[in-house]
């Protein structure tokens, strides 16, 4: 175990970067996460941990946390409390860090409930949908190549841990027709034509669209749709993406 205090160490290096550069996830095949709840939920998941960095400070307050950091880690620093904040994302971080290598997730055989989104950017609404999803008891999620990086800091504060547990895929939109065969494809859309939610019997093998915060859904993928849906809303103009995927997933799997 080592105590670091330079700003240069290789490590410390890595962690930074890791929290701000999706090139350098994707090129190392890592992703970092930080504070006491997510470094908590990743050391209880099934994910190769291969650093974790800590102050002694955050030692003393979350000792569950980092003894299972400790115990998972192929390498353990102990840092300073200026590193902590020149490493972490946050305002006010807690000083936990850990790095974990990527894997992939498959969406099983037989799941009969899955949702789709195209084009959300904002991680915090890529983040909570993904937590609500699990939460609502969906069987998996495809994140078409727009939507915003599933292993960036601010999706994974927002899912509070899902995301490692939830089977998440990512794929392209011209895969997207094969990988749907058999299910009926609901599309979100403010649409003269749509059904309105609520009026709908959902088939047992349903995946729902969630276009863009702004754009909507990709006349590409607004293709593939065979039905349309919508929330019916009185006084404001749209719904929040993530507000308007919980309505949508209530209805779905209620």
């Amino acid at each position: 175990m080592e105590k670091i205090s330079s700003r240069k160490n290789d490590n410390v290096r890595l962690l930074r970067s890791l929290f701000r550069e999706k090139q350098t996830r994707d090129e190392k095949g890592l992703f970092a996460v930080e504070g006491d709840h997510l470094c908590g939920e990743l050391s209880r998941a099934d994910y190769r941990i291969t650093l974790a960095a800590y102050t002694e400070k955050a030692a003393e307050k979350y000792p569950e946390t980092v003894k299972l950091l400790a115990e998972k880690a192929n390498a353990v620093l102990i840092i300073t409390e200026e590193l902590s904040e020149y490493i972490s994302d946050t305002k006010s971080p807690q000083g936990l860090f850990a790095a974990a290598e990527t894997k992939p997730f498959a969406i099983s055989e037989n799941a009969r409930k899955i949702i789709v989104l195209d084009g959300v950017q904002d991680p915090g609404n890529v983040g909570t949908i993904i937590r609500t999803a699990e939460a609502l008891g969906a069987d998996g999620a495809v994140l078409l190549e727009n939507c915003a990086d599933i292993l960036s800091p601010k999706t994974l504060r927002a899912s509070m841990g899902s995301v490692f547990r939830f089977p998440v895929v990512n794929a392209a939109a011209d895969a997207l027709a094969e990988m749907l065969d058999g299910f009926a494809v609901y599309g979100a859309m403010l649409d003269k034509t749509a059904n309105r939610l609520g009026k709908v019997t959902f088939p047992e093998k349903t995946v729902v669209v969630i276009g863009s915060e702004g754009a909507g859904i990709s006349p590409k993928v607004a293709a593939m749709c065979g039905e349309k849906i919508y929330i019916p809303i009185q006084k404001a103009e749209s719904l929040n993406a993530a507000c308007a995927a919980a309505l949508l997933m209530w209805e779905l799997l209620k």
